[in-house]
């Protein structure tokens, strides 16, 4: 791939919050509910009529919707959400610099970075080794860093995947013709050797990516979480685990991708993160046009920004 240049000097725009990584950063844009309609709707009709294998319904708002409704309410930042169903850490590595060709670069002021699902799935075309994931997160992560050195970086370790309910997902919807054994680990019934607990693959790539975040500068993560100089690291995987109360009624019908109750979680957590680093949707100032700015703090029945950032009702 070509290389990314120096960050851009152009005159800054309207703040940019990046969401980079695989479905469920893709999947985080979903809008409607499992009660919508009485059942969860996929997440368009057109996917399924162009013959989509694994048929993913809508189980929002998704994570990244609700961060957006706060961001745009707020009129403080743009959030875009360049997921990939299926990538993986060598995917999105080669693509980087066509993906941050398309913004400027200098209004990126946080980024969200979400890889491993697909990657420890060594049975897979997406499968990618340890030690090369382990190369490409640090590639990812210091082109970020160097691309755009003022963002923090938000790292997402991969979360739970219940290995069971995958594979009879997987094999529902696809009339046997795929097998989804390879995703995930064990989390009920009786375990097999190499399928749960600290050897899992799954954990083992959860491990490589907090590793990656930590030589970054992104911090620690785990029982007592450290946020570093240059972002943090949410290991997703131990949070569902041990924050997340009745993990598994929380669990998507897939086992995989996030539920409504998950995705409320995940907002949180980041939400949370970003208020530690004074880039939450209320703390930042707001972005509007400079006759929109004025028309509103002269007419509107709401005044400007306190000094925390949240509106100031005019009585």
């Amino acid at each position: 791939p070509r290389e990314l240049g120096p960050p851009d000097t152009v005159a800054s725009g309207r703040p940019i919050f990046l969401a980079l990584g695989d479905s469920l950063t893709e999947f985080g844009q979903h809008v409607c509910d499992p009660t919508w309609d009485k059942k969860a709707p996929f997440a368009t009709d057109v996917l399924q009529r162009q013959g989509m294998d694994i048929a993913i319904p809508e189980h929002g708002p998704g994570w990244l919707t609700l961060l957006q409704r706060d961001y745009s309410w707020r009129t403080s930042a743009d959030v875009l959400n360049r997921g990939y169903s299926g990538c993986n850490s060598r995917l999105l590595r080669a693509s980087l610099s066509e993906i941050l060709g398309s913004i400027n670069r200098q209004d990126v002021f946080a980024i969200t970075l979400s890889l491993g699902s697909n990657d420890h799935v060594s049975a897979s075309p997406g499968g990618v080794p340890k030690e090369e994931f382990k190369e490409n997160m640090a590639a990812v992560l210091s082109s970020l860093q160097e691309a755009m050195p003022s963002a923090k970086i938000i790292l997402i370790t991969p979360g739970r995947i219940n290995k069971e309910k995958w594979a009879k997902h997987v094999s529902s919807v696809t009339n046997g013709r795929l097998d989804g054994a390879g995703r995930g680990e064990t989390l009920t019934g009786v375990v097999t050797q190499g399928s749960s607990g600290s050897n899992s693959a799954l954990k083992q790539y959860v491990a490589l990516a907090c590793e990656a975040g930590e030589a970054a500068g992104l911090g620690t993560a785990g029982v007592n979480p450290v946020k570093g100089p240059r972002g943090a690291v949410l290991n997703l995987n131990y949070m569902m685990q041990y924050q997340l109360a009745n993990y598994h009624e929380a669990e998507h019908p897939d086992g995989y991708h996030f539920s409504a109750k998950l995705n409320r979680f995940v907002y949180k957590s980041v939400r949370d993160t970003l208020e530690g680093m004074k880039l939450s949707p209320v703390q930042m100032p707001m972005h509007r046009p400079a006759p929109i700015a004025e028309f509103q703090s002269t007419a509107s029945k709401y005044g400007p920004s306190d000094d925390d950032g949240r509106l100031r009702r005019r009585v």
